[in-house]
């Protein structure tokens, strides 16, 4: 809780600076994101991501995006009551992290098609 709070006290300082040629605030030309993982088990897929700022580099933000495709068993995500979600094999189509971190790059003007050996970018973003 105290991370996501502080968050978006963040951005919200970002959100209040307007920007010095007078295009918007500057949230609007900063792309921030805040994540986490279970510290609980060792959990590497299904993490929440949260996204804030960038509209004037081609981010929208505002929306839940879930990527891959899950099922009853093996939902991509954890099975925090079971076992099921990350103890045993996920056989659904699972996209990794890695394509969003090549989409923030390509956004921010680096020219990347590739990030911890994944291509391929995530155009909803």
């Amino acid at each position: 809780r105290y991370q996501a709070e502080e968050f978006g006290r963040f951005v919200q300082k970002l959100k209040d600076t307007p920007e010095p040629n007078g295009k918007g605030n500057m949230l609007d030309n900063t792309f921030a994101m805040h994540g986490s993982a279970s510290s609980s088990f060792h959990l590497s897929r299904n993490y929440p991501i949260i996204s804030a700022g960038g509209k004037n580099l081609g981010f929208t933000n505002g929306r839940y995006l879930k990527f891959g495709k899950g099922n009853e068993d093996n939902q991509a995500g954890a099975g925090i009551a079971t076992d099921a979600g990350w103890n045993s094999k996920m056989e659904v189509e699972e996209l990794p992290l890695a394509k969003l971190f090549v989409t923030i790059l390509q956004r921010l003007g680096v020219e990347r098609d590739s990030f911890g050996g994944h291509t391929g970018s995530l155009p909803r973003v």
